[in-house]
């Protein structure tokens, strides 16, 4: 056979090869790399990182939260007058007032000259002497809350002999729903102008995320309050 017609067979047996192997990855294109990606596969998957179990983060511990007007979101101005929120800590404090719903301002020494050394800063004012409630609701139920208070009362002749009592009240989503229980107490007198006092209350065991607030007397012309520095316990998640 010539060097010619060799060729020729040459080039056609490559051309069938060609068309063969062509046609194989046309009918079925993933056989050749089947292997090796089925190798890759494996070691992908032995390296991704696991997903964590359901409920796997502890439940969070009970955390103290302070609203004292001072450093809440958003910021409150001097003479601001309820209703209002308060958020500090990823909790919020919606206060409200009744019967007259801007019974209380923010206010501070700057603007009421009042000496009251338990208060700092700002602080909630009653703006008239008439008889009104507090009230204040939070974003997630608390265990424990205290606050700050001061009574508008002269000690003295023609005045008061003790302070009156100030009354907390806690609820759960509602005061017409359940009552988580109440407390009381009173304020002293010193060289500040008004007496003053801390009122808290302890759920023990019940959870609450309402409180109203409000004065007790028998004096009817005895109706003013303020309000500083209010710290709670949330309940654990």
């Amino acid at each position: 056979m010539n060097k010619k017609k060799l060729s020729v067979l040459v080039i056609i047996g490559a051309v069938a090869v060609v068309g063969i192997v062509g046609y194989g990855l046309m009918m079925n294109p993933m056989n050749i790399f089947s292997s090796s990606t089925s190798t890759q596969t494996q070691q992908n998957s032995s390296n991704t990182v696991p997903s964590p179990p359901v409920n796997s983060t502890p439940p969070a511990t009970p955390t103290g939260v302070t609203f004292d007007f001072d450093r809440g979101v958003p910021s409150l101005l001097e003479g601001e007058n309820l209703p209002f929120y308060q958020t500090s800590s990823g909790i919020t404090a919606s206060f409200r007032s009744y019967p007259d719903p801007t019974a209380f301002s923010v206010q501070s020494y700057d603007s009421t000259f009042y000496k009251l050394s338990q208060f700092s800063g700002n602080y909630l004012y009653q703006n008239k002497a008439v008889k009104n409630t507090l009230e204040i609701t939070f974003s997630r139920p608390i265990t424990d809350i205290s606050l700050t208070f001061a009574t508008v009362e002269y000690h003295g002749v023609g005045n008061v002999d003790e302070p009156s009592l100030m009354k907390l009240t806690a609820y759960m989503n509602s005061t017409q729903t359940t009552l988580a229980g109440s407390t009381t107490a009173q304020g002293a007198f010193s060289s500040d102008l008004y007496p003053e006092g801390t009122l808290s209350f302890h759920g023990n065991g019940k959870v609450f995320n309402q409180i109203t607030v409000e004065l007790l007397t028998k004096n009817v012309s005895i109706t003013e309050f303020f309000i500083d520095t209010i710290v709670v316990t949330t309940a654990p998640q």
